[in-house]
């Protein structure tokens, strides 16, 4: 009896598989959708009404499935859809109209958001995008001067896919060459939900060709700096490492720091860096303390003989250059009237009675706020031979 009720359990069971994996009603097969790989946002008031323009790239169904002896182009790998509409939700379905697909989202890398979007909408444009299903919280944030639209007609300068070029560039080369940081979805919406702290997304640019018959190019440089859900600026390459000087920690770094020594021009390689930002309170004053620890080598030495006392010169040449740098992203933070590197968030931390005395005004507290900065930089090899060469004339 005991044996008839366990066979007949597990035909039940197996039964019950069989109809949960036949699929769900509302599902759709692989073959019905439209991959989206990037997602561009723009706006404009015309004529006192809100324009908005969607542009996507999706993936060609037609470029896979080319064998060796018939390589695909770039070009053919995925397809650039524009809709306009009144409302962000009208754009959307406008270029979706002219897919026999349905969009589908999940597998999407990036955000773009035009310069005048970022200015007026992303608080918009963030709530319709977190509310959807198929976001991602590491969807990449990036902000470009001018139209989104111009970033995703420009194309990927080496990979066959835009997607596939903004991710690698966003998750290893930008921060790790100085030249920018991959901001993500999450991180993005965190910032601007907080109470003591503003603010950055990742920047593209459109280079234009150098030379005769070469294409635009898009260029990861830089930051776009926000004041609450504004965009109010942007900083450049020097600026932006004084940013990852501060408020991030550096590893496997690619970032050539040139310094001067005796009137020449060396190049510090600095492999990885991390920071500590201290709030120091003095009666009613506030001020901050940020040490810097930064290690790497010297690839290029410009002819200079670097035996140790050499190096401790050297060393301290880094130390005044990295701290310039530094200054420059503070600087620009109090221009801004944006704590985008986060110095209120530490007061905020480690002296909550101080910080309730700011009440809403704490970004000017930062702002009249003195900072210093202490480097302490360390030079761990010169390469493979320890000499310089003397070449006979």
């Amino acid at each position: 009896m005991i044996k008839r009720c366990s066979a007949l359990g597990l035909l039940i069971l197996v039964l019950l598989q069989s109809t949960l994996l036949t699929g769900c009603w509302s599902s759709k097969e692989v073959e019905k959708l439209g991959i989206v790989t990037l997602i561009g946002i723009d706006y404009i008031k015309e004529k006192g009404s809100d324009v908005w323009t969607v542009s996507a790239r999706i993936l060609d169904p037609s470029a896979k499935g080319q064998g060796e002896n018939q390589p695909s182009r770039k070009s053919d790998q995925d397809k650039l859809l524009v809709g306009q509409g009144l409302t962000l939700q009208e754009a959307i379905l406008d270029y979706s109209a002219h897919m026999s697909r349905s969009p589908f989202y999940a597998h999407a890398t990036a955000y773009i958001f035009g310069e005048e979007a970022a200015r007026e909408k992303t608080a918009d444009i963030l709530e319709a995008i977190m509310r959807y299903w198929q976001t991602r919280p590491k969807n990449l944030i990036i902000v470009t001067k001018g139209k989104a639209l111009q970033v995703l007609e420009t194309g990927a300068a080496v990979d066959t896919l835009l997607s596939t070029e903004l991710k690698d560039l966003a998750e290893y080369k930008a921060a790790a060459t100085g030249y920018s940081y991959g901001v993500i979805l999450s991180d993005f919406t965190a910032w601007l939900e907080s109470s003591d702290r503003d603010a950055v997304a990742t920047l593209v640019k459109i280079v234009p060709p150098d030379l005769p018959g070469s294409d635009r190019q898009n260029l990861m440089e830089g930051l776009a700096i926000f004041r609450a859900d504004k965009l109010v600026g942007w900083l450049n390459k020097e600026e932006t490492r004084g940013y990852l000087l501060i408020a991030q920690k550096i590893s496997k770094g690619q970032m050539s720091i040139p310094v001067k020594k005796d009137d020449k021009l060396l190049s510090y390689f600095m492999g990885s860096s991390k920071s500590k930002i201290e709030s120091i309170v003095t009666g009613d004053k506030i001020s901050y303390r940020v040490t810097i620890k930064a290690l790497g080598e010297v690839a290029e030495n410009a002819g200079i003989e670097l035996g140790a006392d050499d190096i401790k010169e050297v060393e301290s040449a880094i130390n005044d250059q990295l701290r310039e740098l530094a200054m420059l992203a503070v600087d620009k933070s109090k221009e801004y009237d944006s704590d985008f590197l986060g110095f209120s968030e530490k007061l905020h931390r480690t002296n909550l009675s101080t910080w309730n005395k700011l009440g809403p005004d704490w970004r000017d507290s930062f702002r009249e706020a003195d900072v210093e900065i202490v480097v302490n930089a360390k030079v761990l090899r010169t390469g493979k031979i320890g000499k310089k060469l003397h070449i006979k004339q």
